[in-house]
């Protein structure tokens, strides 16, 4: 039931009470106001009626009915007034007027008393503080209706944990100012090993590193005409550019730097300069995913040659202690040999092709020792595969010796040539030789057959 039935059955009802009680003195007049007031209202969305002539139309068939019970009526009019006036004093100013016509009309039809007048005085002032209430009940109703409005589309675009604008909004925006056509920097960031502070800082302590994250990204670009989270550890910045190259310049000196230095997390990020990487959201967003892909793919790299290097060195300190030995033999020959010279005044000359091959087995030992310690870059090329296994043996030799065990090699392969870098495959020969002996709790040989 709409607000028009509730008039149309209401004025009826009055209409009918007052005839059958025989309150009016006028019914054909009664029945033809009441007809009228009534089409005021149900026709009201086809021919609209202003609510000064529906208000005139009431006071007149309050006046033919002749009773108090229209006064319902004059109660919903006042609360449509109190609702649809912005001014309070205006709306004051209105109803105060209809109940001065309410009053009047009320002594058309009684007699006129000290019980009357107060009756009406008081009736009056009831129904204006009842229209008032109804005003402040319905605004605040408003009020709070605006406020979940306002709170759902603000949970809508955006993050709930930073603040940020979402995903679905940093779309839809970045469509919006790429139509603006203004020259403007696209800028991904992606959080390097956050995933991994979950199992140390906990859940509610990774939370907490994105929101500084996030409160972050707005004090260094405060200018920044879009800040969103992209995704779970990504964030997302649209910057306008007067001169490209200085704001990227800017930009990369402020995340590769300086975000790192006060959130103590890692980043890695991708740039796209609007119009010159693309002239549409999707090509921008396609060339920053990119240029954050490649940089996440050299800081990989730089990742796993560090890894690479660490595992070297672990190998080459353990090398070392076994070589130690096997140099220190040679010389204390080389060493005898000079001090029974100097002591006796002899010649060395038949013991110096002995000697020789001594210093000679000491400068392979170790020239093999510093060729495969030292830091090699990672390239790739046709090699054979014998000659890593042949340095392999070599730097072995003493730690062999050492734990009593022997080595064979069988090469069938007659020049077996792999695309490799030498030096990784080096280490991996390395570390299966190593595990090898590391295995055989008594003296043994491995062997080391090659073949096509």
């Amino acid at each position: 039931m709409n607000g028009s039935t509730v008039f149309v059955i209401y004025a009826g009802f009055i209409c009918a009470s007052s005839l059958y009680f025989q309150q009016t003195e006028s019914p054909l007049l009664l029945i033809g106001i009441t007809f009228i007031y009534m089409l005021s209202h149900a026709a009201r969305k086809i021919i609209p009626v202003p609510h000064a002539v529906q208000l005139v139309l009431l006071i007149v068939l309050h006046i033919f009915s002749a009773t108090h019970w229209i006064l319902p009526l004059y109660l919903l009019h006042m609360g449509i007034i109190f609702y649809k006036t912005p001014s309070l004093t205006l709306a004051l100013s209105y109803n105060l007027g209809m109940m001065t016509a309410y009053s009047l009309a009320v002594l058309t039809y009684s007699t006129v008393t000290i019980y009357t007048v107060t009756d009406i005085v008081f009736t009056a002032a009831s129904c204006m503080l009842m229209a008032y209430l109804f005003r402040k009940y319905m605004y605040a109703i408003e009020q709070q209706k605006q406020l979940l409005t306002n709170e759902k589309k603000h949970l809508s675009t955006h993050d709930l944990l930073t603040g940020l604008y979402n995903f679905q909004e940093f779309h839809r925006q970045m469509g919006i100012f790429v139509e603006q056509k203004e020259s403007s920097i696209l800028v991904l960031i992606d959080c390097k090993n956050l995933k991994s502070l979950n199992t140390t800082n906990g859940f509610q302590g990774v939370n907490k590193i994105l929101k500084q994250a996030a409160e972050l990204l707005r004090i260094m670009f405060p200018d920044a005409s879009l800040i969103a989270r992209y995704g779970g550890d990504e964030f997302a910045i649209v910057v306008t550019a007067s001169d490209p190259k200085k704001t990227i310049h800017t930009i990369t000196q402020l995340l590769a730097s300086e975000f790192p230095k006060l959130t103590g997390i890692e980043i890695n990020f991708g740039i796209a300069s609007y119009p010159e990487d693309g002239l549409n959201k999707d090509d921008l967003i396609l060339v920053a995913e990119h240029n954050l892909y490649m940089m996440k793919r050299e800081s990989w790299l730089k990742r796993e040659e560090h890894m690479l290097r660490s595992e070297k060195l672990r190998v080459v300190g353990e090398l070392a202690s076994g070589m130690a030995h096997e140099i220190r033999n040679p010389l204390t020959t080389v060493k005898g040999f000079l001090q029974l010279s100097r002591a006796g005044n002899y010649n060395i000359e038949p013991w110096y092709d002995l000697i020789m091959d001594e210093i000679n087995r000491m400068s392979m030992l170790t020239a093999e020792f510093l060729q495969f310690s030292k830091p090699h870059v990672t390239h790739y090329k046709i090699q054979t595969i014998e000659s890593c296994i042949s340095r392999v043996i070599s730097l072995l030799d003493s730690e062999i010796t050492r734990l009593g065990h022997q080595i064979g090699f069988k090469d069938e392969g007659h020049g077996v040539c792999m695309f490799m870098d030498q030096d990784k495959m080096l280490q991996l020969l390395l570390n299966l030789v190593k595990n090898a002996l590391e295995a055989m709790p008594e003296q043994g040989t491995v062997y080391i057959h090659l073949y096509l």
